[in-house]
């Protein structure tokens, strides 16, 4: 109990702190900061997570292996991130 009390105390500082300058970061938004490409291979029929939004869609996403043969990949990044569907598509996880 006692190693989790310094834990706890740097993620309600760091939480705090973002809330005062108003960056939205992973901890108040509740969803990864990073751009992720979703829909698995042959079917894909997917929706972006709560929080994101689809940036671009593709056959096969950063796989050139695995394709969809019916429906599309989604590339989805935050709601809150403004940035290109190319530059999201070259730094996608």
């Amino acid at each position: 109990m006692a190693n989790l009390i310094p834990f706890v105390a740097v993620v309600s500082i760091s939480i705090v702190i973002c809330l005062l300058c108003g960056r939205p970061t992973e901890a108040t938004l509740g969803v990864s900061r990073h751009c992720t490409w979703h829909g698995t291979a042959p079917f894909c029929w997917p929706s972006c997570p709560l929080g994101k939004v689809s940036k671009l869609e593709s056959r096969c996403g950063k796989s050139k292996i695995f394709c969809c043969l019916s429906g599309m990949k989604k590339l989805c990044c935050p709601a809150g991130l403004d940035i290109s569907p190319a530059l999201a598509a070259a730094i996608a996880h």
